[in-house]
């Protein structure tokens, strides 16, 4: 599977059924090439078998993984591909059966082939949908599986039915006797790697649990009790909750458009086979207008590249639509309810029903809807690093995998327009200038940043944009080596490199113009290393970059010596921490028209994924509090191996994940995220209020004006000023809600009095 062609005619997915002495009467059919390892005791199935309806098209392959960045086994690595409906007949006893039908591409794929695999498996009377993204760098692999009942006649016949290809893996079915033994079997499969490498992997040690709370009569008869604790505070699986905390009332206060968390927890006292969660409407907000999750435990690393240790985490708010929860283990259900805007204000009441294996809860919910309608901060944006899916469309090998990328593309800059996102990072690859001088691929890379920023333009986002160059091709045009991560080990280069660099900075930029595009920050290199030859080296590329006329922007510290020859060349410098102070950020704003901008990493992705708290004050009361004008972390979505595991591939996985059809999936970092957004919100229609009051004819409106500002002033004297926020230090989670109440408060009565002004 080196390379494109091979991959295009050889395609990967797996399919099995074994029967294994140790595993009963199971049967294992295991989907590969001729030579491609085999499960033990199972049944090989290659592309030219019989028992396939119809052999034409179908193509093997082989591909295992050995942990970079996933892991494979003999039945996972290998699998067969087709783009047409197929049959595949299995010899099986008559009776009942449950066939589980395994998918996947093994562990390597050529990722300049963007294909999506989108197809039916059908088995009796049932059909399962599934679908597998074609990886990017890293991520994702999936083997996803599914099992599905049948009654067999001497032969159970598997249906493939796909919209652009499928591809299996294997296949494992059984009669009711052993489902035992074949659970056991499927849980051998599902194993992330080899039992050598999970053993290098030791669990951290666990917060505590806290004592276990008094259960009722009542608790125990129905099998779970129901308690609440704030969103932003991470409930483990073992936690254990305050008495006050036992059988809550779910209280939220929220202006219209605006999108606020619900959240409760389940601790099952036994096996709970079948739970349901239902919301009713709540006043104004419809049941349709609210999103029902469950977080997804996962085993993270203490940071993202670390390794041997982890720790148990929750992460990911998957969708639920009802099932099972295990003995003893919380299960945390996070609501987002969305105010539809122009929601009259007032005190709204609801529910929320809690229905498990019969036994059914009613969380009593109250809403209070104020009378303000929330500003955007002009002053103080939010952008992420982000890659971008409409190059996948471009390079999609059929039209079912084009729609899938664009749809994912609609879908990302929508979910981050919803968290308060107006702002994506560029990125714009070129060869070094041919012998005319041209740039090789400028053109194309140009004309794809159009179609993003035209899909950007449609959800609010706007410019400055950064835009990263591919400098990295010139310096080996002329020094015949790559450039390093952080420019280790660089050489300065001849002065023909510096004028093709000043020559590509033109040709962009009379390109951009030419189309109409928003600005751009030209970054000629990420994160830069402090050595003097790297310094000296960058000092001269921003020289030629920035001749032309452009603005610059690094990723480096400005308050660091070695970075002090940047200054004057530079535009926009882009730090991991709050430093400068804000005086001295905002006295270079002033003075040379420097702008300031944060990539907070801490409470991004190099963490545990448990710093919520952190995230929504560094979104907010510590964004505002810090003089920065824009927050810029790294990334909206990274996922190395599989998304559900952080131990596998060279790093963990960041952020946002997807469903198989490309939904966003959130995790609670990206809520947090999304309520400093809030808070800040309220701070700035807080000012503009108290602005509008101060200039009114109304005395009272001129007198709350004064008092709103007290609470403003004093907001600001009370917020622990820290180069970052991550784990502790600063406000609790309770505090912030406080915080932002007052400032609501004060909002609404300014609002309310302007409106009864305008009124008269």
């Amino acid at each position: 599977m080196a390379g494109k062609s091979r991959l295009l005619c050889l395609p990967v997915l797996v399919m099995l059924v074994s029967a294994i002495p140790a595993h009963g009467e199971v049967l294992v059919f295991d989907l590969g090439t001729r030579e491609s390892a085999l499960w033990p005791g199972a049944q090989r199935v290659t592309n030219v078998d019989p028992r396939w309806s119809d052999t034409e098209g179908l193509t093997d392959y082989d591909a295992p993984g050995k942990g970079d960045p996933v892991w494979t086994n003999a039945l996972t690595e290998d699998g067969i591909m087709g783009g047409a409906p197929n049959r595949l007949r299995l010899q099986a006893p008559a009776g009942d059966w449950s066939v589980c039908v395994i998918s996947g591409i093994g562990g390597r794929w050529d990722r300049s082939v963007a294909q999506f695999w989108d197809f039916d498996v059908s088995v009796g009377e049932e059909t399962w949908r599934c679908q597998i993204e074609a990886p990017e760098w890293d991520g994702p692999y999936v083997f996803p599986h599914h099992t599905l009942e049948a009654r067999s006649d001497g032969q159970i016949e598997v249906r493939v039915n796909p919209r652009g290809k499928w591809a299996l893996s294997g296949i494992v079915a059984w009669q009711p006797k052993d489902e035992t033994a074949a659970r056991e079997l499927i849980g051998e499969i599902e194993e992330w790697a080899p039992a050598a490498e999970r053993a290098k992997w030791q669990e951290d040690v666990r917060p505590p649990a806290g004592p276990a709370p008094q259960t009722s009569a009542a608790d125990v008869q129905r099998g779970f009790y129901v308690w609440h604790r704030h969103w932003a505070v991470p409930i483990y699986p073992w936690t254990s909750p305050a008495a006050e905390e036992m059988n809550p009332t779910l209280r939220i206060f929220a202006s219209p458009g605006e999108y606020e968390p619900i959240t409760f927890t389940v601790r099952p006292l036994r096996a709970l086979q079948q739970v349901s969660v239902t919301a009713s409407s709540i006043g104004p907000v419809p049941a349709s207008s609210i999103d029902v999750r469950k977080v997804r435990y996962y085993r993270a690393r203490p940071n993202y590249n670390a390794s041997g240790l982890f720790r148990t985490v929750p992460d990911m708010l998957e969708h639920w639509q009802g099932g099972p929860l295990a003995a003893g283990e919380n299960a945390t259900f996070w609501l987002t309810a969305h105010i539809p805007a122009g929601t009259a204000p007032g005190l709204y009441r609801g529910s929320i029903d809690l229905s498990a294996d019969g036994e059914v809860v009613e969380l009593p919910v109250l809403l209070l809807v104020l009378e303000v309608d929330l500003r955007d901060d002009p002053d103080h944006t939010y952008g992420i690093y982000y890659g971008g899916f409409l190059d996948r469309a471009k390079n999609a090998p059929d039209d079912s995998s084009r729609q899938h990328w664009l749809r994912k593309s609609e879908l990302q800059y929508a979910d981050m327009a919803a968290h308060g996102t107006r702002n994506v990072t560029l990125s714009c690859w070129t060869e070094a200038a041919d012998e005319e001088g041209e740039f090789r691929y400028l053109d194309e890379s140009l004309g794809r940043i159009e179609a993003q920023l035209e899909i950007a333009g449609r959800y609010g986002f706007r410019g400055p944009y950064v835009l990263g160059m591919s400098i990295e091709t010139i310096y080996e045009k002329y020094m015949g080596e790559s450039l390093r991560s952080h420019l280790a080990g660089v050489k300065m280069p001849p002065e023909p490199f510096f004028a093709e660099v000043m020559a590509l900075t033109r040709a962009i930029e009379a390109e951009r113009k030419r189309r109409g595009l928003p600005e751009f920050l030209y970054q000629p290199f990420d994160e830069p290393g402090s050595e003097p030859e790297t310094t000296a080296f960058m000092t001269r590329v921003f020289q030629a970059v920035k001749a032309p006329g452009v603005r610059t922007y690094t990723t480096a510290s400005p308050e660091k010596p070695a970075y002090q020859a940047f200054k004057p060349y530079v535009d926009v410098w882009c730090t991991q921490t709050f430093i400068p102070d804000h005086d001295a950020v905002v006295a270079d704003i002033e003075a040379r028209g420097t702008e300031y901008w944060c990539y907070p990493n801490d409470i991004s992705g190099e963490n545990d994924h448990t710093p919520v708290a952190g995230a929504r004050m560094t979104y907010g009361f510590g964004f505002w509090r810090s003089g920065f004008i824009r927050l810029i972390p790294w990334i909206y979505q990274y996922v190395g191996g599989d998304p559900s595991n952080g131990l596998d591939g060279r790093m963990m996985d960041f952020m946002v994940r997807n469903e198989p059809d490309g939904t966003p999936i959130p995790n609670a970092l990206w809520e947090g995220f999304r309520e400093g957004y809030d808070d800040m919100r309220y701070i700035y229609t807080l000012s503009q209020l108290i602005a509008q009051a101060k200039a009114s004819s109304s005395a009272e409106a001129r007198q709350e004006a004064e008092a709103a500002q007290q609470v403003l002033d004093e907001t600001w004297r009370a917020i622990p000023v820290l180069p970052q926020y991550q784990y502790s230090g600063f406000w609790s989670p309770e505090e912030m809600d406080v915080r932002r109440w007052l400032i609501a408060e004060r909002a609404e009565r300014l609002a309310q009095l302007l409106r009864a002004e305008g009124a008269r």
